[in-house]
C-alpha cells in the first residue's frame, strides 16, 4: 500500500502526545478560542452549515499535509514542518516573504523504503510557485553507481563549506547535508555488521548557481546551514538516537575571484607536483572553485576537499576531489560499475569517460580520490582524458598528504597520456 502524507502539527501549550507507532506522532488538540467578540469563524462555528465547512476545511488540511503561513501572519498557530524538525523562524530564513506552505511523506518510509523520504517547502507569491526547497532523509550508504555519482557530484562539490564543531556536514547557498549517528536505525544489526550510511540533506534551486551575489550567497549559506542542523536534531529526536548537534557557526563563504589561487601548470590547486598535461595548458585556465575554509590537499581532520579549474573559452572543466572520511570515501568508490576500465597500483580504481576514480585503505581508513571533467563522464573512452592525465600525480601528492603512503596509480598503457 502506498504511503499517505503525514499530517501536520500544531504547536501550542497542550503537551504533545507521544506516538504508538513509531517515529510519527499525533496533532494535539488545538488550544480553545479566549471568549472575545464572535468574528467570522465563530459566527459560522453557531450554525450547523458553518459547523460542517469548519470541519471539512481543517479535515482537508490535515489530510493533505499541507500548512502555509506567511512570516507576519500566522493562520491557526505556528507549526514545525518536515517531521517537527523546522520552526517557523528558520522556515522563513529559507524564503522570501512568501506565503509557504509544507507537505511530507512519513519519516518511515527512510527506513522501509532504502532510498529517502521528503518533505517539501514551496514559497508563493501572489499564488505562484517562486521558490521551492526539499528536506530529505535518504539511506546514502545503499547508493552505487549514477545515483552515487549524482549525490557526490551534488553535495561534495568546491562550493560546499564543512560544518565543523563535530558535526559530518556540508553546507552552500543551495545545498546542505548532516550524516546521522550510527545509532538511528531502527533494526538490529549482527555483531560486527556496520549499519550503512544515512544523511539529511536541504536542496534549493541549482546546486552551482549562476551569476548569485555575494549577499544573496551569504544569506543563502546561512539559513541552508542553520536548516540542515535543525532538521538533523528533529529527525534524531524521533529516531531516539544521539544528539542533539549546536547550532553551526557562521561558515565561510566560497570564494570568489582575487581569492581563488592563480593556476599553475605544475602546482595545480595549489599542490605541489599536481601537473596539467601540456596539451591541456592555456593562459585563460582559471581556479573557479575551493573547498571554504580548508587548505589544499585535506589533513584527517578535513575530510573533504574539492577544485574546480576551467578555460571559460576552451573545452576543458576539471575537478578535483579527496574524500578522507571513511563512510563517504566507501560511496565514492562505488560510483562506477563492472563496465569501467580497471586502474592498477597499491589501491582500486576505475576509468569511463570523464570521471576517474581511485580508491585506498589507510591508516585513518578508506580515502577516495576523484578527477573529473564535467559534461563527460558519460563519454565513450576518448584518446585524450583531461581527468585520466591528471589522475596518478594528484592521487600520488594526496596520498601522501593524508597518510596513505606512497601510491602510484597504473594506467593502462592503451589509455595512458
Amino acid at each position: 500500500m502506498a504511503d499517505e502524507p503525514e499530517s501536520s502539527k500544531m504547536v501550542n501549550s497542550v503537551p504533545e502526545t507521544p506516538e504508538v507507532d513509531g517515529p510519527l506522532r499525533q496533532a494535539p488538540a488545538p488550544r480553545p478560542s479566549a471568549p472575545e467578540s464572535p468574528g467570522r469563524m465563530r459566527r459560522l462555528s453557531r450554525s450547523r452549515s458553518g459547523i460542517a465547512v469548519i470541519g471539512a476545511l481543517v479535515g482537508a488540511l490535515l489530510a493533505s499535509g499541507v500548512m502555509a503561513w506567511r512570516s507576519d501572519e500566522l493562520p491557526f498557530m505556528a507549526r514545525d514542518v518536515c517531521w517537527g524538525s523546522l520552526s517557523p523562524d528558520v522556515v522563513h530564513a529559507l524564503f522570501s516573504d512568501t506565503d509557504v506552505r509544507s507537505r511530507e511523506l512519513p519519516l518511515r518510509r527512510a527506513t522501509e523504503d532504502q532510498m529517502h523520504t521528503e518533505c517539501s517547502m514551496q514559497g508563493f507569491g501572489a499564488d505562484e510557485l517562486e521558490s521551492e526547497v526539499t528536506a530529505s532523509v535518504r539511506t546514502l550508504g545503499e547508493l552505487r553507481g549514477a545515483q552515487a555519482w549524482s549525490w557526490t557530484e551534488e553535495y561534495l562539490s568546491s562550493r560546499m563549506t564543512p560544518l565543523g564543531e563535530g558535526i559530518t556536514g556540508m553546507a552552500s547557498s543551495t545545498r546542505a547535508w548532516v550524516a546521522l549517528p550510527a545509532s538511528c536505525e531502527e533494526r538490529s544489526y549482527e555483531s560486527g555488521e556496520k549499519p550503512p550510511l544515512r544523511v539529511v540533506t536541504l536542496a534549493s534551486e541549482a546546486a552551482d548557481p549562476e551569476g548569485q551575489n555575494v549577499v544573496d550567497a551569504r544569506r543563502g549559506l546561512d539559513s541552508m546551514s542553520r536548516a540542515v542542523v535543525r532538521l538533523a536534531n528533529g529527525v534524531m529526536e524521533r529516531y531516539g538516537c544521539d544528539g542533539p548537534y549546536s547550532d553551526p557557526p557562521t561558515l565561510r563563504r566560497a570564494p570568489e575571484g582575487n581569492e581563488l589561487p592563480d593556476v599553475d601548470a605544475d602546482r595545480l590547486c595549489g599542490i605541489q607536483g599536481v601537473r596539467l598535461p601540456r596539451w591541456a595548458e592555456g593562459p585563460d585556465a582559471e581556479v573557479v572553485g575551493i573547498t571554504p575554509g580548508t587548505k589544499p590537499g585535506p589533513s584527517s581532520a578535513e575530510g573533504i576537499w574539492a577544485c574546480d579549474v576551467r578555460q571559460p573559452f576552451g573545452p576543458n572543466r576539471l575537478r578535483l576531489m579527496t574524500v578522507a572520511d571513511p563512510e563517504l570515501a566507501g560511496v565514492v568508490s562505488r560510483v562506477l560499475g563492472n563496465r569501467a576500465t580497471r586502474l592498477g597500483g597499491e589501491g582500486q580504481g576505475a576509468y569511463a569517460g570523464g570521471l576517474s576514480v581511485y580508491a585506498a585503505d589507510c591508516r585513518s581508513g578508506r580515502v577516495a580520490f576523484v578527477a573529473y571533467e564535467p559534461g563527460k563522464e558519460s563519454e565513450s573512452h576518448a584518446d585524450k582524458s583531461l581527468a585520466l592525465a591528471v589522475l596518478p600525480s594528484y592521487v600520488k601528492a594526496e596520498a601522501k598528504r593524508v597518510g596513505c603512503g606512497d601510491m602510484n596509480v597504473k594506467v593502462p598503457s592503451n589509455l595512458a597520456p
